[in-house]
């Protein structure tokens, strides 16, 4: 501990924070001085040749005579560096809620050659400044909160608990102490406590000398006493700069004093963990959005606890590890709000099919956007997989026109009626993202991971399905969202809030349905959660250059049945469903279908492409395809499915996914050998398949 403490408060804390510009490259919040759209700028102090700024966001529609609370946040750098651009995100947000929100600025070391008290001081001038000038800024001087992270929650903690340590040339007769504190792992003790030498004398020797001598005074929790402000704390139990141990000591001692004090910690949390904007891995970004999320969410509540928030929060943090929320929702957003209409297309098997999840997500966006025109696409159908996902997109979905939102979910199917392999999962679910950013570039994606018993047992057993870890690794690389439904209700089993029989099955009951449902719209809630300034426009999801697999399916496509060569044997008609044995589905019953029932019946099809295969039903009857490629010797492929002994099942068989891309000749024909199962030798084709 004492190592930590050491580290923590001589090294990482009075390092500079690293200065990057956003990774999304339309605001430089992270740079100094930021440039923060939406922000009047104002000099709240002069000191010689600097003036010191603070950036105000006012609410819309903040009428002149109006008084709101506010929130006045301070950067982090160790009293060293840093920028007031690095709570943008968090003063959107407030904004967009009712409340003044501002980020201020104050002198550091690097920029300035002053030392914390100094820093200390500048603060206190910024709270002044802002209660003393309330009429102007639409503030009311009795509900402000002081805010920051690391050395600037420290600097706002010391508002509230440190007295002295003021500008002589401020007004005096104006209070600095904020009536609020929200603080993000805050250093609150850099001195000894309890009369032990927790660090040593060197680095006391260090400390003194960066504070002044003054590292006892400005020590927020050596200073607890009674009357401090009610206060909320964002910490990360992992943090090396600030040890979780000292606001664990805070958060007792003020509640000890009878003040209010909350801590919210975070397992396993770095720190600086609720930043955002700042670049990285995609996990990292990934982590990081959702405890921005998660942290705002319950600002928001503690906001609303003291009276300066009504209403319910606009944004919801996901939780770990369940939603992984990754990209920009910005476009589909910005299709339903302002441009008052969207496209939004579901597709998947019988989950996506049924009377399910789907209906819940399209009345609930109904309701959230209740002045939009929406065009909504059921491209559900019951046992397909994403590889005949893949090939069937461009038709049932894309045809439509550009898609603004799409949810995906194949998991259960490519698991239990494909049986796929891993490559079949990756190519299935790679060919589909990567045409849907073609077609569109801006359009947003969220993958929805079902679960069976077999994926259920597996999840339990600390794994992923074969699918899920698949379609998993696509979403990472192209930057899709993903709910974790099977890890959900895992969860839920293990603290007995449901069971699988309430769940209800492989086919969700509406309860396990309503689960999922929530699951998507906090992802859509917080991804939709940063206020939308005049000038913000989308950002397209431009797929990454190289796909995972060469060989996915990303220009799958129809070729249709009269693209073949027929010969005798085969015929295109409505066969008679009714005369057939096994039962058929009624979506298909007016569907043309080119059929061949006895040996030898052949064809010829030409195509462009990697891979070739045929969308078919393959019922009781299903036969045995010979097939030759470019003069190849022919192979067979059993068309027969476990599922055919009683319905005739749509399937995708693949006779080659490896070719060389160029053109190719597929000779097809159908053989006198049948599945020991089967009772006949039929072949029944939809459409042609080819990449």
């Amino acid at each position: 501990m004492i190592h930590k403490l050491r580290q923590a408060l001589l090294v990482a804390i009075l390092m500079p924070a690293g200065l990057t510009i956003a990774a999304d490259g339309r605001h430089s919040m992270w740079k100094y001085p930021p440039d923060l759209p939406g922000a009047t700028v104002h000099t709240f102090k002069k000191v010689g040749q600097t003036e010191l700024k603070a950036w105000v966001f006012r609410p819309d529609g903040i009428k002149p005579t109006e008084r709101r609370p506010a929130v006045v946040f301070f950067f982090g750098g160790g009293w060293n560096g840093g920028t007031p651009g690095q709570f943008y995100q968090q003063c959107r947000y407030l904004a967009s809620r009712g409340i003044v929100a501002i980020t201020a600025d104050y002198r550091v070391r690097r920029r300035h050659n002053v030392l914390a008290p100094i820093c200390l001081a500048d603060t206190k001038s910024a709270i002044r400044w802002v209660r003393a000038n309330g009429a102007k800024l639409g503030v009311d001087e009795d509900r402000i909160v002081a805010a920051g992270g690391s050395a600037g929650g420290h600097l706002a903690a010391c508002t509230g608990v440190i007295d002295g340590f003021d500008d002589q040339a401020d007004d005096l007769t104006i209070s600095a102490v904020p009536n609020a504190m929200a603080l993000y792992n805050p250093a609150v003790l850099l001195a000894p406590i309890d009369g032990k030498q927790q660090i040593d004398a060197k680095k006391l020797e260090d400390l003194a000398e960066r504070t002044d001598g003054k590292a006892s005074e400005i020590s927020p929790l050596l200073h607890v006493r009674r009357g401090l402000p009610p206060t909320i704390i964002f910490h990360g139990t992992a943090d090396e700069a600030v040890p979780y141990w000292t606001v664990e000591r805070f958060a007792r001692e003020m509640t000890a004093a009878g003040n209010r004090c909350e801590l919210k910690s975070y397992d396993g949390a770095p720190h600086g963990f609720f930043n955002t904007g700042r670049g990285g891995s995609a996990e990292r970004q990934d982590a990081e959005r959702q405890r921005y999320a998660s942290t705002t969410l319950q600002l928001d509540n503690f906001l609303q606890s003291l009276g300066y928030l009504k209403g319910p929060a606009t944004i919801t943090a996901a939780p770990q590890p369940n939603i992984h929320l990754r990209g920009t929702y910005t476009n589909s957003r910005i299709q339903f709000e302002r441009e008052l209409k969207g496209h939004v297309a579901f597709i998947g098997g019988s989950i996506t099919e049924m009377n399910g999840y789907r209906p819940m997500m399209v009345d609930w966006l109904k309701k959230r956007f209740p002045k939009t025109k929406f065009n909504f696409t059921d491209a559900g159908i019951a046992s397909t997989c994403s590889t005949t996902g893949a090939f069937r997109l461009g038709a049932d979905v894309l045809s439509a026109g550009p898609v603004d939102l799409f949810f995906v979910e194949f998991a259960v199917n490519d698991d239990q009626d494909a049986a796929h392999a891993a490559a079949e999962c990756l190519r299935g679910m790679e060919g589909i993202i990567r045409q849907v950013r073609r077609h569109n570039p801006d359009a947003d994606v969220v993958i929805t991971h079902f679960v069976n018993p077999g994926m259920l047992k597996t999840i339990q057993a600390g794994k992923l399905s074969v699918s899920q870890s698949n379609h998993e690794a696509v979403a990472r690389h192209y930057a899709v969202s993903t709910v974790n439904v099977g890890q959900e209700l895992a969860d839920r089993i293990a603290a007995d809030t449901m069971t699988w029989t309430e769940y209800g099955g492989t086919h969700p009951k509406p309860p396990g349905n309503a689960m999922v449902a929530e699951l998507n719209q906090e992802l859509l809630t917080a991804a939709w959660s940063l206020p939308l300034s005049g000038s913000t426009v989308g950002k397209s999801h431009a797929a990454p250059e190289q796909p995972l697999d060469a060989l996915s399916y990303a220009d799958g496509r129809f070729l249709g049945l009269q693209s073949a060569e027929i010969a005798d044997g085969w015929k295109i008609h409505k066969p008679n469903w009714k005369k057939l044995r096994g039962s058929s589905r009624s979506r298909f019953a007016q569907l043309d279908v080119l059929e061949a029932t006895e040996p030898g019946a052949a064809l010829t099809l030409e195509f462009k492409g990697t891979a070739v295969g045929a969308y078919l039903l393959a019922g009781p009857d299903a036969g045995v395809l010979e097939f030759s490629i470019d003069g190849e010797n022919f192979q067979q492929v059993d068309l027969f499915h476990r599922y055919s002994k009683g319905l005739h099942y749509p399937r995708t068989v693949m006779f080659r996914n490896d070719l060389e891309g160029g053109d190719h000749v597929l000779q097809l024909r159908l053989s006198a050998d049948h599945n020991k199962i089967s009772s006949g030798t039929a072949a029944r084709i939809l459409q042609f398949v080819a990449n």
